[in-house]
Protein backbone atom coordinates (compact mmCIF):
# COMPACT_ATOMS: atom_id res chain seq x y z
CA UNK A 1 0.00 0.00 0.00
CA UNK A 2 1.22 3.39 -1.34
CA UNK A 3 -0.03 6.29 0.53
CA UNK A 4 1.11 8.99 2.68
CA UNK A 5 -0.65 8.35 6.30
CA UNK A 6 -1.14 10.88 9.47
CA UNK A 7 -1.62 9.75 12.52
CA UNK A 8 -5.11 11.25 13.55
CA UNK A 9 -6.05 9.44 17.08
CA UNK A 10 -5.80 6.75 19.18
CA UNK A 11 -8.95 4.80 21.07
CA UNK A 12 -8.31 2.87 24.06
CA UNK A 13 -9.87 -0.62 24.28
CA UNK A 14 -9.97 -3.27 26.91
CA UNK A 15 -10.54 -5.94 24.44
CA UNK A 16 -14.50 -4.74 23.69
CA UNK A 17 -14.29 -3.99 19.77
CA UNK A 18 -14.90 -0.55 18.24
CA UNK A 19 -17.59 0.57 15.55
CA UNK A 20 -17.21 2.72 12.83
CA UNK A 21 -20.61 3.71 11.72
CA UNK A 22 -22.07 6.93 9.52
CA UNK A 23 -22.07 9.30 12.68
CA UNK A 24 -25.95 10.38 11.85
CA UNK A 25 -26.95 6.44 12.89
CA UNK A 26 -24.68 6.87 16.70
CA UNK A 27 -27.48 7.50 18.50
CA UNK A 28 -29.43 4.11 17.56
CA UNK A 29 -26.63 1.91 18.80
CA UNK A 30 -27.22 0.84 22.81
CA UNK A 31 -24.18 -0.92 23.45
CA UNK A 32 -24.90 -0.26 27.23
CA UNK A 33 -28.22 0.93 27.49
CA UNK A 34 -29.78 -2.14 26.12
CA UNK A 35 -27.04 -4.91 26.29
CA UNK A 36 -26.50 -4.57 22.20
CA UNK A 37 -22.95 -4.84 23.23
CA UNK A 38 -24.22 -8.87 23.50
CA UNK A 39 -24.79 -9.08 19.76
CA UNK A 40 -21.21 -8.13 19.02
CA UNK A 41 -19.74 -10.56 21.59
CA UNK A 42 -21.99 -13.73 19.80
CA UNK A 43 -20.21 -12.66 16.37
CA UNK A 44 -17.32 -15.02 15.03
CA UNK A 45 -14.67 -13.48 13.43
CA UNK A 46 -16.08 -13.80 9.83
CA UNK A 47 -18.78 -11.39 11.00
CA UNK A 48 -17.43 -7.76 10.20
CA UNK A 49 -20.71 -5.67 10.33
CA UNK A 50 -24.08 -5.67 12.84
CA UNK A 51 -26.90 -3.28 11.54
CA UNK A 52 -27.35 -0.06 13.62
CA UNK A 53 -30.42 1.73 12.96
CA UNK A 54 -31.67 1.56 9.38
CA UNK A 55 -27.90 0.53 8.26
CA UNK A 56 -25.09 -1.31 9.75
CA UNK A 57 -22.13 -0.58 11.43
CA UNK A 58 -18.22 -2.29 10.37
CA UNK A 59 -16.83 -4.29 13.92
CA UNK A 60 -12.88 -2.76 13.68
CA UNK A 61 -10.06 -3.07 16.37
CA UNK A 62 -9.86 -5.56 19.07
CA UNK A 63 -7.59 -8.11 18.41
CA UNK A 64 -6.28 -9.80 21.87
CA UNK A 65 -3.28 -11.63 20.65
CA UNK A 66 -1.39 -8.75 19.50
CA UNK A 67 -2.63 -7.60 23.15
CA UNK A 68 -5.17 -7.93 25.41
CA UNK A 69 -5.44 -4.04 27.06
CA UNK A 70 -4.25 -1.97 23.74
CA UNK A 71 -4.00 1.20 22.25
CA UNK A 72 -5.49 1.15 18.72
CA UNK A 73 -3.74 3.86 16.18
CA UNK A 74 -5.54 5.25 13.94
CA UNK A 75 -4.17 6.76 10.76
CA UNK A 76 -5.61 8.88 7.72
CA UNK A 77 -4.32 8.70 4.50
CA UNK A 78 -4.24 11.50 1.34
CA UNK A 79 -6.37 9.44 -0.84
CA UNK A 80 -8.48 8.67 1.74
CA UNK A 81 -8.64 5.31 3.62
CA UNK A 82 -8.31 5.00 7.50
CA UNK A 83 -6.36 2.40 9.03
CA UNK A 84 -7.08 1.30 12.64
CA UNK A 85 -3.65 -0.58 13.95
CA UNK A 86 -3.20 -2.42 17.02
CA UNK A 87 0.63 -3.42 17.54
CA UNK A 88 3.56 -4.47 19.98
CA UNK A 89 7.42 -4.52 19.66
CA UNK A 90 10.00 -2.48 21.19
CA UNK A 91 10.41 0.08 18.41
CA UNK A 92 6.67 1.20 18.06
CA UNK A 93 6.75 3.52 15.66
CA UNK A 94 8.58 1.29 13.35
CA UNK A 95 5.93 -1.32 13.63
CA UNK A 96 3.45 1.11 13.31
CA UNK A 97 5.24 2.18 10.02
CA UNK A 98 5.63 -1.34 9.12
CA UNK A 99 2.01 -1.84 9.40
CA UNK A 100 0.74 0.61 7.34
CA UNK A 101 2.95 -0.31 4.49
CA UNK A 102 2.49 -4.51 4.70
CA UNK A 103 0.38 -5.38 1.24
CA UNK A 104 -3.53 -5.75 1.71
CA UNK A 105 -3.93 -8.39 -0.94
CA UNK A 106 -4.24 -11.31 1.17
CA UNK A 107 -5.98 -8.96 3.76
CA UNK A 108 -9.70 -10.68 4.23
CA UNK A 109 -12.46 -8.90 3.13
CA UNK A 110 -14.96 -7.23 5.09
CA UNK A 111 -18.56 -5.82 4.61
CA UNK A 112 -19.06 -2.61 2.97
CA UNK A 113 -20.27 0.26 4.98
CA UNK A 114 -21.83 3.24 3.70
CA UNK A 115 -21.44 6.90 4.94
CA UNK A 116 -24.14 9.33 3.40
CA UNK A 117 -23.97 11.99 6.42
CA UNK A 118 -20.43 13.37 5.35
CA UNK A 119 -19.48 11.90 8.90
CA UNK A 120 -17.83 9.07 10.19
CA UNK A 121 -17.68 7.82 13.64
CA UNK A 122 -15.84 4.98 15.54
CA UNK A 123 -16.72 4.19 19.31
CA UNK A 124 -16.57 1.43 21.75
CA UNK A 125 -19.20 -1.61 20.95
CA UNK A 126 -19.60 -1.86 25.01
CA UNK A 127 -21.53 1.85 24.98
CA UNK A 128 -24.07 3.74 23.41
CA UNK A 129 -23.49 5.89 20.05
CA UNK A 130 -25.13 9.17 22.28
CA UNK A 131 -26.48 9.75 25.03
CA UNK A 132 -25.50 9.59 28.68
CA UNK A 133 -23.95 6.32 28.18
CA UNK A 134 -22.43 7.05 25.18
CA UNK A 135 -18.13 8.23 25.00
CA UNK A 136 -17.21 11.57 24.16
CA UNK A 137 -16.10 11.95 20.03
CA UNK A 138 -13.11 13.84 19.08
CA UNK A 139 -12.36 15.33 15.88
CA UNK A 140 -9.72 13.50 13.96
CA UNK A 141 -6.75 15.59 13.95
CA UNK A 142 -3.12 14.88 12.26
CA UNK A 143 -0.67 14.70 14.91
CA UNK A 144 3.03 12.81 15.79
CA UNK A 145 3.05 9.32 16.41
CA UNK A 146 3.68 7.66 20.06
CA UNK A 147 6.91 7.11 20.33
CA UNK A 148 5.54 4.25 22.60
CA UNK A 149 2.76 1.71 23.41
CA UNK A 150 1.88 3.34 26.70
CA UNK A 151 -0.36 3.36 29.60
CA UNK A 152 -4.27 4.30 29.29
CA UNK A 153 -5.08 7.90 29.47
CA UNK A 154 -5.47 9.26 32.47
CA UNK A 155 -8.69 11.21 30.55
CA UNK A 156 -11.51 9.89 29.69
CA UNK A 157 -11.49 7.18 27.01
CA UNK A 158 -12.86 8.61 23.90
CA UNK A 159 -13.89 7.86 20.03
CA UNK A 160 -13.16 9.21 16.90
CA UNK A 161 -15.12 11.70 14.05
CA UNK A 162 -14.35 12.00 10.65
CA UNK A 163 -15.44 14.42 8.20
CA UNK A 164 -15.51 12.73 4.77
CA UNK A 165 -16.30 13.11 1.01
CA UNK A 166 -16.62 9.30 1.12
CA UNK A 167 -19.77 8.07 0.45
CA UNK A 168 -18.63 4.20 0.90
CA UNK A 169 -16.02 1.82 2.80
CA UNK A 170 -15.03 -1.53 1.94
CA UNK A 171 -13.66 -2.94 4.92
CA UNK A 172 -9.96 -5.29 5.04
CA UNK A 173 -8.93 -6.92 8.14
CA UNK A 174 -5.46 -8.43 8.64
CA UNK A 175 -5.16 -10.39 12.14
CA UNK A 176 -2.21 -11.06 14.19
CA UNK A 177 0.65 -10.49 11.93
CA UNK A 178 3.85 -11.03 13.22
CA UNK A 179 6.87 -8.74 11.78
CA UNK A 180 9.57 -10.35 13.85
CA UNK A 181 10.70 -11.83 17.57
CA UNK A 182 9.04 -9.32 19.21
CA UNK A 183 7.05 -7.13 16.75
CA UNK A 184 3.08 -7.96 15.37
CA UNK A 185 0.43 -6.31 14.62
CA UNK A 186 -3.70 -6.46 13.28
CA UNK A 187 -4.87 -4.07 10.88
CA UNK A 188 -8.40 -2.86 9.72
CA UNK A 189 -8.55 -0.78 6.43
CA UNK A 190 -11.29 1.39 5.44
CA UNK A 191 -11.12 1.75 1.46
CA UNK A 192 -13.29 4.60 0.04
CA UNK A 193 -15.55 2.28 -2.80
CA UNK A 194 -18.30 3.74 -4.98
CA UNK A 195 -21.66 3.61 -3.20
CA UNK A 196 -24.11 1.20 -4.06
CA UNK A 197 -27.71 2.95 -4.39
Amino acid sequence: MQDSWAHVGRLWTNGEPYLAVDAALRDAWHGFSKDEFDQVVELGWQDTSIPVGVGRAVIVGGDGVVRDDSWIEVFEATSGPVALVQAAGSDYPDVLARALSYPDAEDEDGDTLNVRSGELATFSAAVDGAGQHSMPLLAARSGPVPPVHGPPSREEDSGLLFSTEHSAYKLKIRWYTELGEDSCFARWLLIPVQAND
